[in-house]
């Protein structure tokens, strides 16, 4: 697979073997430096990389047992309880059975098993969809959210397809991007 940041991209092989290249001005590649890397370069400490969501300067990664994170972490959106840069995968707190994960330019979302999603990271505009505008540098449960098939964020706003069908979105709306026929943002589903 392969996903691209705003200045940086990854890729992760069928042996879970993972890879990014780019801008590395905070250790968003993972390989302990902060060198550019203009072709990729080999992740450090992961293996059995499922899936890899890239933001404008961190990185996260679905292993097949728990999430891990490096980056830019000013907001805590590595998800470890900090917010200490990190040029090396860390582990995110408290996270399992994660399906999928996806980020922003400075929020991460995991989508879990049972269909709920919990967020982490910058919440200034309600894009962690907990009800506050509070940064939280943990994973944050998004309130009342059932259900839930897949899940995508923009800049700062997440919106999640659930299984009936129904598209559900939060956070910023200054462009009326949460179609919900308004331009105020939501600090909830």
């Amino acid at each position: 697979g392969v996903t691209m940041g705003t200045y940086h991209g990854c890729s992760w092989r069928s042996d879970g073997a993972a890879y990014c290249w780019g801008g590395n001005n905070f250790g968003q590649i993972g390989d302990n430096t902060t060198v550019t890397r203009l072709t990729a370069a080999q992740v450090t400490a992961v293996s059995g990389v499922l899936q890899i969501a890239a933001g404008q300067y961190h990185t996260c990664a679905v292993l097949s047992s728990t999430v891990k994170c490096w980056g830019l972490n000013n907001y805590g959106q590595i998800g470890d309880g900090t917010t200490t840069d990190r040029s090396t995968p860390v582990a995110v707190s408290g996270l399992s059975n994660v399906n999928a994960i996806v980020a922003g330019p400075y929020h991460t979302c995991a989508l879990l098993s049972g269909g709920t999603v919990k967020c982490w990271g910058a919440n200034g505009n309600g894009e962690l969809g907990d009800g506050t505008t509070l940064t939280r540098t943990v994973p944050t449960a998004v309130i009342g959210l059932t259900g839930v098939a897949t899940v995508s964020s923009g800049w700062h706003h997440t919106c999640a397809l659930l299984r009936n069908g129904t598209v559900v979105c939060w956070g910023s709306n200054a462009q009326g991007q949460l179609g919900d026929n308004s331009i105020s943002d939501r600090l909830a589903p």
